[in-house]
């Protein structure tokens, strides 16, 4: 099979895609992976066949961030016609050839390309996003809602999608030359092919869930045995007790300086060793103190085997990583679907009540200490379950046989 795969965002959206892409090639198929462009040396570091999007929007997001509302409201202005150039670079795939599209809901463009080329679309989810259920609400709601309006809370997938709706619908016209039956992307996806990229021992799929929705597992890239730690890393770790590992990623406290303050008291408190991941910006490097270590970033399946505990956002990357590490977590969410990764992970047994609320050191010290005497044995048990899983075999399974 010739799979196209196309995704848009951070690391966090491409590198599943990638390891499903690995997947491909190694069951004897030739999947190309289309992506922003600032990915491709990751994709040809795994002999994979890659075509380069634009990728203004990340380079947008870096030269925003931090720098106040003035520069969020003139980043945002600029958006529709990246968005433009990112469609058109998606129209550019009709020329290739493929069997099946599997596409990120982000790079809106997805469904629209294998109609053009007359092939099947399959959305890859790693969140739920788009099949309602009754069961829960949906993830990305940004406030709790009664039992009874969970169904009806799926629908803010089209809200998210509705600003844009308007340049998918001409590019579809003049681009791909798709004048009529024009659908939005909501219904295509709850219509179409679904793969559900997360672990069914972290989320199960609710009864009123098809079987073909039912979660794949983890699209997760192999163990890089050859990454080398930098020495001031591995040194760090020989020093003493395994330290307790503190990253937000890209999400934002609007205040880097104060959240880093909080932290690094609150590893005080909590009287441990800690590696502080700066990421994208949500914690600012400083005078590092004694028993703490920052760095910019590291593989987060080299790293947090090696850790006593892990405290981050509860992005879906860093939540796989922990529990396959086995390490009992602490989550302190921002956005999005954060609130509903800690939630579920505290109805686990793996991590504390999410620290939400006004974030103070006192509580974030009560957290890691909870977490490093209640959480280590369901840690441990459900990281065997989740190791056992090959969500990548599973999902090739679905795409080889969709034709």
């Amino acid at each position: 099979m010739r799979p196209l795969l196309i995704t848009v965002g951070s690391r966090g959206d491409v590198q599943p895609y990638l390891a499903l892409a690995r997947g491909l090639l190694a069951a004897g198929h030739r999947p190309v992976l289309a992506a922003p462009r600032r990915f491709e040396p990751l994709a040809a570091g795994h002999g994979v066949e890659f075509v380069p999007l634009n990728d203004e929007m990340l380079s947008l997001q870096d030269s925003a961030k931090g720098q106040g509302v003035r520069a969020a409201i003139t980043a945002a202005r600029s958006v529709k016609p990246m968005m433009h150039r990112l469609l058109d670079d998606q129209a550019a795939l009709t020329a290739r050839q493929a069997d099946v599209v599997v596409y990120h809901p982000k790079s809106l463009g997805g469904p629209y390309i294998a109609e053009r080329l007359g092939v099947p679309a399959l959305a890859g989810l790693l969140l739920p996003l788009y099949l309602p259920t009754s069961a829960f609400a949906s993830p990305i709601l940004p406030v709790r809602a009664p039992h009874a309006l969970n169904r009806a809370s799926w629908r803010i997938a089209s809200a998210i999608e509705a600003p844009y709706r308007g340049i998918v619908r001409a590019w579809r016209a003049g681009a791909l030359g798709l004048e009529s039956g024009f659908r939005p992307l909501a219904d295509l996806v709850r219509e179409g092919g679904v793969l559900h990229a997360w672990s069914p021992h972290l989320l199960p799929a609710p009864d009123d869930w098809p079987a073909s929705a039912h979660p794949t597992g983890f699209w997760t890239m192999p163990a890089d045995d050859g990454w080398t730690p930098p020495e001031r890393l591995a040194r760090f770790l020989e020093e003493g007790e395994p330290p307790v590992y503190i990253g937000f990623g890209s999400s934002v406290s609007g205040d880097p300086e104060a959240l880093t303050a909080t932290v690094l008291e609150a590893v005080r408190l909590a009287g441990r060793r800690a590696v502080l991941a700066t990421g994208w910006g949500a914690l600012r490097p400083g005078t590092e103190r004694d028993g703490v270590l920052v760095i910019e970033e590291v593989p987060h399946d080299w790293l947090l085997p090696r850790v006593a505990v892990a405290v981050h956002h509860g992005g879906i990357g860093t939540v796989a990583a922990a529990l396959r590490a086995g390490v009992p977590q602490v989550v302190r969410p921002f956005m999005g679907d954060q609130p509903f990764w800690a939630d579920r992970l505290h109805r686990l047994g793996v991590a504390p009540a999410p620290v939400t609320g006004r974030l103070t050191a006192e509580r974030l010290a009560a957290a890691i200490g909870d977490a490093e005497k209640s959480a280590p044995a369901a840690a441990r048990a459900l990281a065997g379950r989740v190791s056992a899983e090959d969500g990548v075999a599973a999902a090739v399974a679905r795409i080889t046989g969709s034709r």
